[in-house]
């Protein structure tokens, strides 16, 4: 199924969410940040400009499901040393519109460990559901959230293993097979409340390994995305 189908999906459910009789009830129930931004993806494809999105950003949660902007994440084992969670995806950071390269949506699980100082560690694996890629990714992450005032700040490094067909799909080319890989990424959301409202900025930065930078599709080792908007809290 094509990722504009499922993006029609999403948007009726949310359509039908706001006139729907337990609306009401969700969001009652749900704490957090609905909001809308805008976000600049600076790609690494010699052949692709800027690629600049107006979307819906989601921080919170609805009883035990949690939503981080692009992932969900709901617990499906937990003890006071670790979760086990049940997640999803939404990729947007290595599409291309100019190269007719979709965003995917993808499922798996995540281990959750809680450490010291403040910081938890996430071990993600997730593999492709909308017929994309049809890869999977692998995923090490170490994050933190802080607060300055009210200024709440999280960031977060991972190191992710891209399977062949993952990178493929986004680099290979009729003379060239991009082969897996890994990549590195920094993340840093901020948000501040101002009244029931809160404006938020944040980055994601990523960098890819030679499977990545030898295509001729690529002609950097950085991809830059960076978001930006407003939202109401609940």
């Amino acid at each position: 199924m094509h990722i504009k189908k499922y993006i029609f999906v999403i948007i009726t459910f949310f359509m039908g969410l706001a006139t729907h009789s337990w609306a009401e009830s969700f969001l009652d129930n749900f704490k957090g940040m609905w909001g809308v931004g805008g976000s600049i993806l600076q790609t690494n494809y010699a052949q692709s400009n800027n690629e600049t999105t107006l979307a819906p950003y989601i921080f919170g949660s609805v009883g035990d499901l949690r939503i981080e902007a692009n992932r969900v994440l709901y617990p499906l084992y937990s003890t006071a040393s670790y979760s086990i969670l049940a997640t999803g995806n939404y990729r947007s950071q290595q599409y291309s519109e100019e190269l007719n390269l979709d965003r995917s949506i993808e499922l798996g699980v995540t281990l959750q460990v809680p450490l010291t100082y403040g910081f938890t560690s996430r071990l993600a694996a997730l593999t492709d559901v909308s017929d994309t890629h049809n890869g999977y990714e692998l995923e090490a992450q170490l994050y933190r959230h802080d607060s300055l005032g009210k200024l709440s700040i999280l960031t977060a490094l991972s190191a992710q293993y891209q399977d062949a067909k993952l990178s493929n799909y986004y680099y290979a080319t009729t003379n060239y097979t991009a082969g897996d890989g890994y990549v590195f990424e920094a993340e840093i959301i901020a948000t501040y409340p101002i009244g029931n409202f809160a404006v938020f900025v944040g980055a994601r930065n990523y960098w890819y390994g030679s499977n990545v930078t030898d295509s001729p599709l690529a002609d950097s080792s950085n991809t830059l995305l960076s978001f930006f908007g407003v939202g109401y809290n609940f």
